[in-house]
Formats: structure tokens, C-alpha cells, sequence
């Protein structure tokens, strides 16, 4: 009875409606953009890839430098190949390793084919890593394309340096800054309760940190084993994002004075353009 009693008062209304707005047309395809799902835990995000079929569990490491870094046992599963060549890998907190580098002639991730990818072993487990994983995608990867790390929406969009980027990520518009060229990652300059900082974009540290003894007159507390101070204003990019719980530790490496990681992250979409060596950050 509902139905049939509206009809006639809906049916002149679509028609009208029709009429003054077609429908819209379907959205262009993208092209040069690939979406890839991040699953967040234990403070970090991972990605699923696989190598000669086999699936990898990979920890998301902006601040890893090799392409891809694998622990032994995931590297028993697939044929790779080994290329004779040796470095020492070194830990923030100061551990190393001699690692191998491996060659791998087939991977994949998010349906891009890689003909060949080279790593080394990831041998530096750390005090804090999740044991259920395969290794690490890093900056050897990463690097070769403009990539936004989207923790709210779980994605790490891939973006070919010369594609559109995609609608929903205004990134001309997002609070930007510069960062340098170097061994080190992407660091760039930030304020810590009006300090001037230089910091590592690392989606590898499971929280914002500091260096210990640069917390200044903030009062420190303790959880667990693990000391934190709170940033009333944490200014980056133009952006102030405070307040901002860090982690104070000791590290080692690299030579810069703290980590931006998970706590910031899991609330900003951030964009980085390696070729233009730019970082913006979605408010």
C-alpha cells in the first residue's frame, strides 16, 4: 500500500530530477597508482608481498635502506639467489650483524612485478619486533615511485613519478617541507616545544622518540621499562601536531636527534616525493 500510494508523487519527481542533473559519469581509471593494504600491530604496519610465490610478511621500514631485508628463515623458503657480497648492519641501539646479500628474480607486491630485487639478511631481530614476519620493505623500493603512507585508510599508495596523483590526496594543498639527500633516510627539520630538532621519518619506530637528554624540562614518566615525555607543541612541516608523546632512548644510529613513527603517523597521511625530496602531511 506504501509503494503504491507514492508512486505517483515520486515518479514526476525522478523524471524532473533527471532531467535538470544526468547521472554522473563513471570516474576516470588511474593509472600509475597501485594501493597496497597495511595492516597495523604492535605499532608498525606491514604489507603482504611474495617472492617465487611464497607469501612474505613485511614490516613497512621507511627507515630501511635495503629494498628488501629477509630473516633466515624466510629466505630457507624461496630460491634466492646469493651474490658472494658481505656488509655489517647496524641497529639504532647500536646492534650489528654481517649480513649476506641475497638476489631475488621474481617478487611481488600489490600485483607490480619486480625482475629483480637485492637485499641483505635481516638479522637484527631487536628487542621489540614481531616474531611473525619475513623482513622488511624499505627504501630500495620505496624510492622508486612518489608514495603516500596512509595509516587511517591502511594503505601505502604507490604513485609512477610522472602519474596524476590520485584525487583524494590533495598533497599541494598539505603542509609541506624539504628534506636532504643523504645516507640517513628522509630527515627533516622539526620543533620540539620550540627546539629545533632534526628528525627520521621511520615507519619502522613504533613510536615518536627522542634522544635521551633532549627532553629538556619536560617531566618524564615511566611505562613499563620504557621512558616518555609529552611535546606540548611538536611543530613539522608547518604543521603543529602537539601534543606528542616521545620515547626517550639512547640510540645509536642514526646522527640525527630523534624518530617521527607510529603515533604520528597513525594520525596523518603522509606524502613523499623522493625525486623532489619532499614530505607533506595531510592535517
Amino acid at each position: 500500500m506504501i509503494k503504491i500510494r507514492r508512486a505517483p508523487i515520486l515518479a514526476p519527481l525522478l523524471v524532473a530530477l533527471s532531467c535538470a542533473s544526468p547521472p554522473p559519469a563513471p570516474p576516470e581509471p588511474e593509472t600509475g597508482v597501485v594501493r597496497v593494504p597495511l595492516e597495523l600491530e604492535q605499532g608498525m604496519a606491514w604489507v603482504n608481498a611474495s617472492a617465487y610465490g611464497r607469501p612474505l610478511r613485511l614490516l613497512l621500514d621507511l627507515g630501511g635502506f635495503d629494498a628488501v631485508a629477509l630473516v633466515p628463515e624466510a629466505l630457507k623458503e624461496i630460491p634466492a639467489g646469493w651474490s658472494g657480497k658481505e656488509r655489517e648492519t647496524f641497529s639504532a641501539m647500536g646492534e650489528k650483524a654481517r649480513a649476506r646479500e641475497f638476489i631475488l628474480g621474481e617478487f611481488e607486491l600489490g600485483g607490480i612485478r619486480f625482475a629483480e630485487v637485492r637485499g641483505f639478511e635481516d638479522l637484527l631481530q631487536g628487542k621489540y619486533r614481531a616474531k611473525s614476519r619475513s623482513g622488511y620493505l624499505g627504501l630500495g623500493v620505496l624510492r622508486l615511485f612518489r608514495i603516500v603512507i596512509d595509516y587511517p585508510a591502511r594503505k601505502l599508495v604507490l604513485i609512477w613519478p610522472d602519474a596524476a596523483t590520485p584525487a583524494a590526496y590533495d598533497v599541494a594543498n598539505w603542509p609541506t617541507t624539504s628534506f636532504e639527500r643523504g645516507n640517513d633516510g628522509v630527515l627533516t627539520r622539526a620543533r620540539v616545544d620550540g627546539a629545533d630538532r632534526v628528525l627520521v621519518w621511520d615507519t619502522g619506530a613504533s613510536h615518536c622518540v627522542l634522544k635521551s637528554g633532549l627532553q629538556g624540562k619536560a617531566d618524564v614518566r615511566t611505562s613499563g621499562d620504557q621512558m616518555f615525555v609529552t611535546a606540548n607543541s611538536f611543530e613539522v612541516a608547518g604543521l603543529e601536531a602537539g601534543p606528542m608523546d616521545f620515547a626517550l632512548l639512547d640510540f645509536k644510529q642514526p646522527k640525527a636527534d630523534g624518530f617521527i613513527g607510529f603515533s604520528f603517523f597513525v594520525k596523518h597521511a603522509v606524502y613523499i616525493d623522493f625525486r623532489n625530496r619532499l614530505v607533506a602531511v595531510r592535517p
